[in-house]
């Protein structure tokens, strides 16, 4: 039986506007529909949302992915940043959630609405469902991809500079892939001799 849920997130990352890093409090709240009868695989899907926005986009930099030059030089002294398709204002960021969510997902849970609102944004908030415009977030980029990425691992590098990127995980990385632990046993068996010896 399929089931209506909602959930409310909260996300501490920053954005690179104009040249400048600030960082910015997100308030997310997802509309979402159990697309499986399985208890286990709607349980991993809730993991993998709170995972992606709490592990793996927490103290990124939202940018927009034409500003190359500003990303190698934050990810050349260590920041994390998530390139975005556009400038990284709210409405954005709420797109980007509902697809790079419904996309973990893999159709096990239905993200159906999702609303962003942040401290930089003034606490305005921006309400997005499949019927909106998806912009360029219509085209293929690593918010479709069903792994925890944040950025595209395999891009070219146009400036012909090293970018050191992360490994890119995988959701058995993470212990949070579909295929359930087994309850049995490991299958060894333990002989024990327990006659008192005297």
């Amino acid at each position: 039986m399929n089931v209506r849920l909602s959930t409310e997130l909260t996300l501490l990352s920053s954005i690179h506007w104009l040249g400048e890093t600030r960082n910015n409090l997100y308030s997310i709240g997802l509309g979402l529909m159990s697309n499986t009868e399985n208890n286990y695989h709607t349980n991993i899907a809730m993991a993998r949302i709170r995972c992606y926005v709490n592990e793996v986009l927490r103290s990124g930099i939202f940018m927009d992915q034409q500003h190359q030059e500003e990303r190698e030089h934050l990810n050349a002294v260590g920041f994390k940043t998530i390139p975005l398709p556009e400038a990284p204002f709210d409405q954005s960021v709420a797109i980007m959630l509902y697809c790079k969510l419904n996309a973990i997902c893999e159709d096990k849970m239905i993200i159906t609405d999702i609303t962003v609102s942040s401290v930089e944004g003034d606490n305005v908030r921006y309400h997005f469902d499949s019927e909106d415009p998806f912009g360029p977030f219509a085209e293929d980029g690593w918010w479709n991809e069903s792994d925890p990425s944040w950025c595209d691992h395999s891009a070219e590098n146009p400036s012909g500079k090293v970018l050191k990127l992360d490994k890119k995980l995988t959701w058995h990385d993470l212990e949070l892939d579909w295929e359930q632990p087994s309850e049995e046993g490991t299958g060894n068996v333990v002989v024990g001799d327990f006659n008192k010896k005297e």
